[in-house]
């Protein structure tokens, strides 16, 4: 068993982010944070309710398991947590203007600002989970597309300046994989990606889970784009 490392992995509690957390628990300490499906834990993994919309209580969070997670030296941070509300430009509600944002993008910021704070002298590993439909619009796409790719500005920033301390920040770009996000598609639009894709076919979550290991193990990839998307981003919609 690995005491060192601490995985954070907010959006544990569905899809990908409950798939990457219980393979990382296995081995290592883990916290996964949800807001609506609460999950059984187990010994290395202990289940957080946090509604990472509101900044306050991201930081009730941390001010809770600050002792906590100070026992490792090294925390890798991850967020599969996601929003998408599909509609065409002129009927987007500010509600989800404000949904989306917060939480694909603004929960980013009030995480990485508490882990920078409080855990300077750790070693950080920032991924960011990113969409290709941020490099591929589609029509009824912009709230999630535009705040999606806002993650490669936030991970620059982070890069340029904290690296010297420790941090590492990069982004995987997701296509397609078996998830909710998916799973909620109907067949005809599930057949039309599937044959737009160059390989024909989606995504396996075994391969994010293994890019993810070989970010951690290569101290070298900072600042890094990695697509994980089947070519999606080289198609014409």
């Amino acid at each position: 068993m690995s005491f060192n490392k601490l995985y954070i992995v907010v959006g544990a509690s569905s899809g990908l982010g409950h798939e990457f957390a219980k393979h990382v628990s296995i081995k290592n300490k883990t916290i996964g944070i949800y807001n609506k499906t609460k999950r059984a834990g187990n010994q290395n993994i202990i289940y957080l309710k946090v509604n990472i919309e509101y900044k306050q209580q991201i930081e009730k969070f941390f001010k809770e398991k600050k002792s906590f997670i100070n026992k490792f030296k090294v925390i890798t941070f991850i967020n599969f947590a996601t929003y998408k509300k599909d509609d065409l430009i002129l009927n987007i509600k500010d509600k989800d203007i404000k949904k989306t944002f917060s939480i694909n993008l603004f929960s980013n910021i009030f995480f990485i600002q508490n882990l920078i704070k409080n855990f300077y002298l750790k070693k950080l590993n920032i991924i960011f989970i990113s969409s290709s439909l941020g490099k591929n619009v589609d029509a009824g796409t912009l709230l999630y597309s535009s705040s999606k790719i806002s993650l490669e500005s936030l991970m620059k920033s982070i890069v340029i300046e904290y690296s010297e301390f420790n941090v590492r920040c990069n982004t995987l770009v997701l296509g397609f994989f078996k998830s909710p996000l998916w799973n909620r598609l109907n067949d005809a639009k599930k057949d039309k990606i599937t044959k737009l894709l160059p390989s024909k076919k989606i995504g396996k979550v075994s391969n994010i889970l293994n890019t993810i290991k070989f970010i951690e193990k290569n101290e070298d990839i900072n600042s890094s784009l990695i697509y994980l998307d089947s070519g999606f981003r080289s198609v014409k919609i």
